[in-house]
């Protein structure tokens, strides 16, 4: 799934033998290890302490993407681009229950 590239090792999606179009890349650094970056979602770098809830802060945006199952994952993620996933999905979801 990965290969070196100008010495650092990168996340080859393809590989997977999955469709692009419904994977997702989860990493602290996916900017830097990721070769399709439609497909990743950035979070901020793990840290071993009971206060870093960042996974669990995802969980809800992970239930409601695999939950319908799109065709195409890529558009939702380009949504999001720029702006912390866990935070932004909570405010679109506040917003779209009113």
């Amino acid at each position: 799934m990965c290969r070196l590239c100008d010495f650092l090792l990168q996340s080859d999606l393809p590989k997977l033998n999955r469709y692009p179009s419904r994977v997702l890349y989860v990493s602290g650094n996916a900017l830097e290890s990721c070769l399709r970056l439609e497909n990743y979602v950035t979070i901020k770098p793990l840290i071993y302490e009971v206060e870093d809830t960042t996974f669990l802060d995802l969980i809800p945006f992970l239930e409601y993407v695999t939950c319908p199952s799109p065709a195409d994952i890529q558009p939702l993620l380009a949504s999001y681009h720029g702006h912390d996933i866990e935070t932004e999905f909570i405010e679109r979801f506040k917003e779209h229950q009113r």
